[in-house]
């Protein structure tokens, strides 16, 4: 009789710890998930600066069906059509997320308007198990010119091969749109 009133009182005590934490992080989600999504479009924004190399751009986001994008693709999530401060269209970026066994990592790359050509990528979320390994061995050097996109030896080879297939997935998508 003593066993059974320990088992169902600790049953009681952690079930009431589980449901009270519970409780705890749905009212953390609610007072920081506008915070989160605030912070992450300011991130896009800066991004878009950073790749076009322009102080103010305009960036007008359009479903992959208003974009004429209508290709199946596995990394594609958004298309931005990218103009700078007086309208002129200097581009687009397209963000893609993806993961591998070393977690996940979730990017917008852009592509120039007049050659269809990778321009560079920035980065939104990074949750890499070897996270500054691949941002400074080759997501710096890509973007600084010092590094082709097929080169993916730097140590975090598996996050600079889905970097890799991420932009080139990516590319495929903008040339739809420019064709």
């Amino acid at each position: 009789m003593l066993d059974k009133k320990k088992i169902i009182l600790t049953s009681i005590v952690l079930g009431s710890i589980a449901a009270c934490s519970g409780v705890l992080i749905g009212v953390t989600n609610l007072i920081t998930k506008d915070r989160i999504a605030i912070n992450e479009q300011n991130k896009i924004n800066e991004g878009m600066k950073a790749i076009f190399e322009q102080n103010s751009v305009k960036i007008e986001e359009l479903s992959l069906e208003e974009a004429g994008i209508t290709g199946e693709y596995k990394y594609v999530e958004t298309f931005y059509l990218v103009k700078d401060e007086n309208g002129e269209e200097l581009g687009c970026a397209i963000r893609t997320s993806g993961s591998n066994m070393y977690g996940k990592i979730s990017l917008i790359a852009g592509f120039d308007k007049e050659d269809q050509s990778f321009i560079s990528l920035s980065l939104i979320t990074n949750e890499q198990t070897y996270a500054t390994t691949l941002v400074d061995n080759y997501i710096n050097p890509l973007n600084d010119g010092d590094r082709i996109l097929d080169d993916v030896s730097c140590g975090a080879t598996y996050g600079a091969k889905l970097v890799r297939d991420m932009v080139n997935e990516g590319q495929e998508a903008a040339l739809e749109y420019f064709n």
